[in-house]
């Protein structure tokens, strides 16, 4: 019990550092553009953490963390993750950001197929039922908190440029899942930011409109620092951890929260917070379903395990 309180935990905090990311990241743009932030946040975030790795990997000797095969890996891994970002950015030029919003609700069913025709893991009803409510749920709330919600039935090449973005970040996820269960959650979490920014620096020149960036203001670099070590380090420490530990699709199905969380963070007015109620108990339902199967098989694992 201990045990599953503690991912629940690490979970809500995972997924809380994840929507501070969506009210924080808005605060920076009238000092850099979003390619140029997101690339300064990678960069400045494996600079950070190179110590930490440099003592793992050098004082420790753990040279088997070094090697062409792992590298070759977390490419491909932190190529999937560019290229959301990439897609998001690009997306926001046809679309609208209460739109893309929508169509993120998916991330965790897309997980779903994903897993199931790479990892060949099955998902029971129970937990299918679960993804299928915390979508509705999720959707539900952000629609009764913007007042945008009338234009969701309209179809633009940016929500189509936006959806090819969520399947690479379900790739992104389910493949830390694939290769990173013997990497150590710093490690792979460095990987991913260095490799990550080096695939970011030429973007970072040719479209991040170096010159325009406010260097000089102290709350860019306040507001880039909390970015980096909040929603950057410790989002990606946390879920190479419990990707892990929980496995891709539980992980991602806290992004249902996230809606909720952002729309308390920016202050909604009470008649929008009432009226997303049945959305929040939707969604609140939808991770107990989810999470229900996955704690059954963890305390079966963990008696068979301590039997003679």
């Amino acid at each position: 019990m201990n045990h599953s309180l503690s991912q629940n935990f690490l979970l809500l905090l995972w997924v809380s550092l994840m929507a501070s990311s969506f009210v924080v990241s808005k605060d920076l743009l009238p000092y850099a553009n979003p390619i140029a932030s997101t690339g300064l946040r990678f960069i400045l975030a494996s600079i950070l953490m190179l110590p930490i790795i440099l003592r793992e990997n050098v004082w420790k000797k753990n040279t088997h963390l070094i090697g062409k095969k792992l590298i070759a890996q977390y490419s491909f891994i932190s190529l999937f993750l560019v290229l959301f970002f990439l897609g998001l950015f690009e997306a926001l030029k046809t679309t609208s950001a209460i739109r893309t919003s929508v169509i993120y609700t998916l991330v965790p069913l897309i997980s779903v197929i994903l897993t199931y025709t790479v990892l060949k893991t099955k998902t029971s009803k129970t937990k299918l039922l679960g993804f299928i409510l915390g979508t509705i749920g999720a959707i539900w709330v952000l629609l009764t908190v913007n007042p945008e919600s009338v234009k969701l039935l309209q179809w633009n090449s940016g929500d189509g440029i936006f959806l090819a973005a969520c399947f690479s970040l379900s790739m992104h996820v389910m493949l830390v899942k694939k290769w990173g269960g013997d990497v150590p959650p710093a490690q792979g979490a460095f990987y991913i930011m260095m490799i990550g920014g080096i695939m970011l620096i030429p973007f970072l020149f040719l479209f991040g409109d170096l010159q325009t960036i406010a260097w000089q203001q102290i709350q860019f670099w306040k507001t880039l620092l909390y970015l980096t070590i909040f929603t950057t380090m410790a989002t990606f420490f946390l879920q190479q951890y419990l990707v892990q530990q929980v496995g891709p699709n539980r992980l991602l199905a806290f992004t249902y929260l996230i809606p909720g969380l952002v729309a308390f963070a920016q202050g909604a007015v009470m008649p929008q917070l009432w009226s997303s109620l049945p959305g929040i108990a939707l969604t609140l339902l939808a991770l107990h379903l989810i999470s229900r199967t996955q704690i059954s098989r963890t305390q079966t694992s963990s008696i068979e395990s301590e039997a003679p």
